[in-house]
């Protein structure tokens, strides 16, 4: 399996533009709205595999959101190290990505930040779990957080080929893997995250 080349980023291909993703996150750039519409997550606890895709570790699990008053259904999760979006200048060890897709086909990205903390039981079951493709039990709360504050913007899609019109929610309150999951998680990639984009005059909202 060839990986990803993070090392250079700028032969990557690119279909488009000027909506790209990660960015630079912050309170001071953002619009604060007070009406903003809460999210919602009803996620089963059964993954169906756990692969290196040569770009992070992904997890196929099913389930369904409502994100900005609309539905989508959960294709996967996959994790980024160290963090690909900053938020107030202040980069974290990992991001989980949870992958969703409506009807239509457009793609809606929930970004959690992970910091050195309390074991995951989660994270200890994918690797239980590598390279296979039968169901198991995953206990998907402790990377989720419970604090449901969030960024929304426009983006775009952090590995080719860079899709845009890609909804993106990052959630303020991070989770936890222990330092000891985080350094063993480095030892498959100790850094698949994007080079931060210019954010091109694009709005930023905050939901509070």
């Amino acid at each position: 399996m060839q990986k990803l080349d993070y090392s250079a980023q700028d032969k990557w291909p690119r279909t488009s533009g000027n909506m790209q993703s990660p960015i630079a996150l912050s309170d001071d750039l953002a619009i604060k709205n007070d009406f903003q519409t809460s999210l919602s997550f009803d996620y089963d606890y059964t993954a169906n595999y756990v692969r290196d895709t040569g770009a992070g570790i992904e997890v196929g699990l099913k389930g369904h959101a409502q994100l900005g008053n609309r539905p989508f259904t959960l294709k996967q999760f996959h994790i980024h190290t160290p963090s690909e979006h900053t938020i107030n200048k202040q980069a974290y060890d990992a991001e989980i990505h949870f992958v969703h897709e409506a009807s239509d086909g457009r793609l809606a990205v929930v970004a959690a930040m992970v910091e050195a903390g309390h074991k995951s039981a989660t994270y200890e079951a994918v690797l239980q779990h590598m390279n296979e493709t039968t169901d198991f039990d995953i206990p998907v709360n402790d990377i989720m957080p419970e604090g449901k504050e969030y960024y929304h913007y426009i983006g775009s899609l952090t590995t080719p080929p860079l899709t845009e019109n890609v909804e993106w929610y990052v959630l303020k309150t991070p989770v936890t893997l222990s330092q000891e999951q985080i350094t063993h998680l480095m030892a498959f990639y100790s850094h698949n995250n994007r080079d931060l984009q210019a954010l091109n005059e694009r709005p930023i909202v905050s939901s509070n």
